[in-house]
């Protein structure tokens, strides 16, 4: 094994951790800009704590930052050992030439003062891809994230979308962002949740159904479409179709008691949205 030399012409000096060191990682991430999940600066902080634990490969540190962050990204070569490259050429670590031509970093004394000059800035990009809950993304999110990536990657190198395609493709990411929200936001309901439903004889279910998304998704999320839509409020979840000469809703609760709240709150909207027509609403347990 051999220690390869730094290509950096900079000078003992030039490697303390001054104002600009620190400038550099903590200015770089403006709110609303960013498109990864950590900016170059916060991913070369994150990189050389990672490893001032223990020396890493390359591969191996694009594996740690994916665990760092529950399997939810996984930096590319290509943005990877740039960052490893500037770690390098400050100073603040070194690399060992192994077999094969393969690299190990290890940090340096610069690079473990670089750190503790950074100290409140790592604490809190250490917080941040902190692992949460069980540490990893359920497989099955993971998955259907790489299908996403994958089917869009793979329809960018073919001949241009058309600009319709486009926005139905948007608007298709948008319903299940919706659906995703509206899921993480819902009460949870345990086994002694109650349900009870209404099917209300009227012609005007799909113009009911419109009122009704169209009054709460002021106060949640609300996943609609053509003809039925859902939602959860801070005591249940709401869900409604439009059927032909049927408006069917379905109402679930933790208790008697919210759900009985629940029954109230939507007939007092149906009466508003009724207007002329009379409506008879029944509410039997699911």
């Amino acid at each position: 094994m051999m220690v390869q030399k730094r290509r950096s012409g900079k000078s003992e000096n030039d490697l303390t951790t001054g104002p600009t060191e620190v400038t550099e990682v903590q200015t770089r991430s403006k709110p609303g800009r960013r498109t990864r999940a950590f900016d170059y600066g916060e991913l070369r902080l994150l990189l050389l704590a990672i490893i001032a634990k223990q020396p890493s490969h390359g591969y191996e540190l694009i594996h740690a930052v994916n665990d760092r962050l529950g399997g939810t990204y996984k930096p590319s070569p290509g943005v990877l050992y740039p960052a490893l490259t500037w770690l390098y050429d400050r100073g603040y670590t070194e690399i060992d030439l192994e077999k094969g031509g393969r690299k190990r970093y290890s940090i340096t004394a610069e690079g473990n003062a670089f750190l503790s000059a950074n100290k409140n800035a790592i604490d809190m990009l250490m917080a941040r891809a902190g692992p949460k809950g069980q540490g990893k993304s359920p497989q099955a999110i993971v998955d259907a994230m790489d299908h996403l990536k994958r089917a869009l990657s793979l329809r960018a190198k073919m001949e241009p979308v058309a600009d319709d395609i486009v926005v139905r493709m948007g608007s298709i990411i948008h319903v299940a962002a919706s659906q995703i929200e509206a899921l993480l936001k819902a009460p949870v309901l345990h086994e002694g949740a109650v349900k009870c439903v209404a099917d209300i004889v009227t012609p005007n279910g799909e113009r009911f159904l419109q009122r009704l998304c169209s009054h709460f998704q002021h106060r949640t999320p609300v996943v609609t479409d053509e003809n039925s839509g859902h939602f959860r409020m801070s005591m249940g979840e709401v869900r409604m179709e439009a059927q032909e000469g049927i408006f069917h809703v379905s109402l679930t609760a933790p208790n008697q008691e919210k759900l009985m709240e629940m029954q109230h709150i939507l007939v007092r909207h149906l009466e508003e949205a009724a207007v002329r027509e009379t409506l008879e609403v029944s509410w039997q347990p699911a």
